[in-house]
């Protein structure tokens, strides 16, 4: 199955496929690279999806599906963007344990591929990637990127 084929078979995300980064709100592309552009799979705005079903929810922002060229599946990145400094990471931990619970009840055929869960910092950072608080995602599977996202062409092993 595809990226874009579990998408449309997602309840609530039957039409939020987009190709490329389209789905990424402007003042978010910034913050995203692709080494390989034609690599990309496409991608969903899971807040602005699932805003009227869980409009109180502390929702996701983005998947980005992507063909890694060392890899035979496809592989999604869940990008946050969100402020990174201290006060938020609460809040985004929140998102966290929101996406987690998302993949495993309405989200299964997208809890499929391999993933990173991914935080990127869409203003000011105000911790380093060697931080307490980066260790701390990093023991709750979130990835804190910095500023930018770059998505490699090949997958590290």
């Amino acid at each position: 199955m595809t990226f874009k084929e579990a998408v449309a078979d997602t309840p609530n995300l039957k039409t939020a496929w987009q190709p490329g980064l389209q789905a990424l709100r402007a003042e978010d592309r910034p913050h995203i690279r692709a080494e390989n552009p034609r690599q990309l799979r496409g991608s969903v705005d899971m807040d602005a999806a699932l805003q009227q079903v869980a409009p109180q929810a502390n929702r996701w922002d983005f998947a980005i599906g992507h063909q890694h060229t060392n890899r035979r599946g496809e592989f999604i990145y869940w990008v946050e963007t969100h402020t990174g400094s201290d006060n938020q990471v609460k809040v985004v931990l929140k998102k966290l344990e929101w996406l987690k619970t998302w993949l495993r009840l309405e989200g299964q055929p997208l809890a499929r591929f391999d993933r990173d869960i991914i935080w990127v910092s869409s203003g000011h950072t105000l911790f380093t990637k060697g931080s307490a608080q980066v260790k701390t995602l990093a023991q709750r599977g979130l990835i804190y990127a910095g500023a930018v996202l770059k998505i490699p062409i090949e997958r590290p092993a």
